[in-house]
């Protein structure tokens, strides 16, 4: 009889399994305690260590790590981002470079999906501080391509010709942009010089800007390029900052509602914008 008990047990288990199949592999769950995630949580404790601000650090901390979860409010990120640099003001000086740093990194980190691929809503209302602006949180590589048809509004354009249009600016002035600095060999001397005003102006995406969102321009202060208060030591990698920022404002534009473009014509206009020089202020 007990023989019988547990094969009875063994076999219901087997066939409840089979019912309900567990899809694990297309969540998207823990992305709050990546190495990156965890370290700007520890870093906020760490810079308050010794002071009486401890109690503050360690609870906005725990706060940084709900604002990642998927249930979390949009803007839920950007406003503990905004603790951050809020908490490092009240220290000034050197700390208060380095929680903006944080922040920075932090505001940058990929937020929780219910589902791999499914992108995360942006938030729409500007930041407090302005070490923030044009920062908006990473989504999931795979769901990139997802977010205009997440908001039922990419096709909208294409129904009126609009959208068609707008997608072909980018790629008719990208064809001559591409070709211009092969055929005289002269557009990166400039970037490598650090000559700036020689570069401005021939990026198409800042010319003639999707929905006229501007980009933010580099600055070289010090050796170093520097983009929306972020330093980086290569030029390379300052312009593609430059160029990631005005993505992701340009979808915040196209989120909160603009039709006259398309989430399409935001990735289209990364690629033109890349593939041109940098733009210095």
């Amino acid at each position: 009889m007990k023989l019988s008990s547990v094969l009875s047990v063994l076999l219901s288990f087997a066939i409840v399994s089979q019912a309900v199949p567990m899809d694990l592999s297309k969540r998207r769950f823990g992305v709050e305690h990546t190495p990156e995630a965890d370290a700007t949580f520890q870093d906020v404790k760490d810079l308050a260590q010794g002071s009486d601000k401890e109690a503050q650090a360690g609870n906005l901390s725990g706060a940084m790590v709900r604002a990642l979860l998927a249930k979390a409010p949009a803007c839920d990120q950007q406003d503990r981002a905004d603790d951050v640099i809020d908490l490092g003001r009240q220290f000034g000086g050197d700390k208060e470079q380095q929680f903006i740093k944080v922040a920075q990194t932090y505001r940058q980190l990929e937020r929780n999906t219910p589902n791999a691929g499914q992108a995360s809503e942006l938030c729409t209302k500007p930041p407090r501080n302005k070490e923030l602006d044009g920062l908006t949180q990473a989504q999931d590589p795979t769901g990139k391509a997802k977010d205009p048809a997440d908001t039922g509004k990419a096709k909208d354009p294409a129904d009126t010709g609009k959208g068609k249009d707008k997608a072909k600016d980018p790629a008719d002035t990208c064809t001559c942009k591409a070709k211009d600095p092969v055929d005289t060999g002269k557009a990166k001397d400039p970037t490598n010089t650090g000559d700036n005003p020689a570069n401005t102006g021939d990026n198409t995406a800042e010319t003639n800007p999707v929905g006229g969102v501007k980009m933010p321009k580099i600055q070289k202060q010090n050796g170093e390029f520097v983009v929306n208060g972020n330093s980086f030591k290569d030029v390379d990698a300052a312009h593609g900052r430059q160029c990631d920022v005005q993505h992701n404002l340009c979808f915040n534009k196209f989120n909160a509602g603009d039709k006259s473009f398309s989430g399409a014509d935001c990735d289209n206009q990364t690629n033109v914008c890349k593939s041109g020089p940098p733009v210095f202020a």
